[in-house]
């Protein structure tokens, strides 16, 4: 029985008939996603908070124990192919107009924010000097938030200031919420096999269907082995190429890094946040960068074919990447004239690209 009904969740799904590379994504997530798992609690069986941190420990596990090298190598590296691929399929969701099909998109966007909690946990265990500087700046954004927000920041550093009890409770959210996500990928998953994939042409394909396997299985197939391929080659030719330098010095309470930047793939909504003078305006609008997209599934799939297929569309959908990969490429620059100056333009006009996007989409203008 058990067999028969996973049979019919993967294999027999009715599936649109033009489906393209672009939607085999959510496979190498999924596969990404169960190597993480399985790397994390490898790690987690050596992975110790010792009285000054565990910075020694994770330098044990790299140098001492047989293979940790590898696995810690797998994990780090997985992380940002996972936000590749999670943001390639955030981009191909908005190219199709994924948006129309409101519970799997906002399912969908549940699972980006969590991730990106999740993320933001583990790149503090390291203990490294980044880690900690980058958590104790990121975390102290919470004072920002009225009545309840020098409470919240004191209850998750453990005390009046970030120290190891922070890091033993990061590293339990970490293990705990690491294994949530789950939960809302199998609810992310449930919906989409209620409610249909999308397909290139934003239409209703009620009709035209086929099964999944045979013709998309093997689809995926040859999209799971590009996927493992670029993740042998970073993991085993370039993995510290996606690190901070920093990161490799002990933490030193005293000494601030002279440039606090985190990983790659929060350097956008960095970039938002420090391009915005107010503390809390800036927190609004970091976590507006994301959640702002939620408000393209307003008005259900109303024209979603000739808004996907139309010029405007496609003019915004170019602009928003573009602004997204020019924050992405600022956020980790000095603050200082002109990329100052730049951040704040290109943060008007992801924002301005973001609204319009969902005026276009809410009133139906594609061509």
């Amino acid at each position: 029985m058990l067999v028969g009904m996973l049979k019919g969740f993967l294999l027999d799904l009715p599936s649109p008939v033009n489906l393209n590379y672009w939607f085999g994504l959510g496979v190498s997530l999924g596969l990404v996603y169960v190597v993480q798992v399985f790397s994390g609690l490898a790690l987690s069986l050596f992975y110790t908070v010792g009285s000054e941190g565990s910075y020694w420990e994770v330098v044990y596990i790299m140098q001492e124990v047989w293979g940790g090298w590898l696995i810690r190598f797998v994990h780090s590296s997985g992380v940002s192919l996972f936000f590749i691929c999670l943001y390639l399929h955030l981009y191909r969701g908005l190219m199709y107009g994924s948006y129309v099909k409101v519970k799997v998109w906002l399912s969908g966007l549940v699972v980006l924010l969590w991730v990106m909690g999740v993320s933001f946990l583990g790149y503090v265990l390291p203990w490294g000097s980044m880690s900690y500087w980058g958590m104790t700046v990121v975390t102290s954004m919470l004072s920002a938030v009225p009545y309840v927000g020098v409470s919240m920041m004191e209850w998750l550093w453990g005390g009046t200031s970030a120290g190891v009890s922070s890091l033993c409770r990061f590293y339990s959210l970490h293990y705990v919420l690491g294994l949530g996500v789950m939960v809302v990928i199998f609810y992310h998953m449930m919906v989409l096999h209620e409610e249909g994939s999308s397909n290139p042409l934003g239409v209703s394909t009620g009709v035209d269907k086929v099964v999944f396997h045979e013709l998309y299985s093997f689809k995926d197939l040859l999209g799971l082995l590009v996927v493992v391929l670029g993740y042998w080659v970073l993991v085993m030719c370039y993995p510290y190429s996606l690190m901070d330098s920093a990161n490799f010095e002990e933490v030193n309470f005293m000494k601030t890094p002279s440039h606090i930047k985190p990983e790659w793939y929060f350097l956008f909504i960095y970039c938002i946040l420090r391009s915005i003078s107010s503390k809390l305006g800036g927190v609004v609008m970091m976590l507006m960068a994301v959640v702002g997209l939620a408000f393209l599934s307003l008005g259900g799939s109303r024209m979603s074919g000739r808004v996907v297929g139309g010029v405007y569309w496609k003019v915004l959908l170019f602009m928003f990447s573009l602004s997204f990969v020019f924050l992405t490429l600022l956020g980790g620059l000095v603050v200082e004239y002109p990329y100052e100056g730049l951040g704040w333009s290109f943060t008007v006009v992801y924002f301005s690209v973001m609204v319009g996007m969902v005026i276009f989409k809410s009133l139906g203008w594609g061509l």
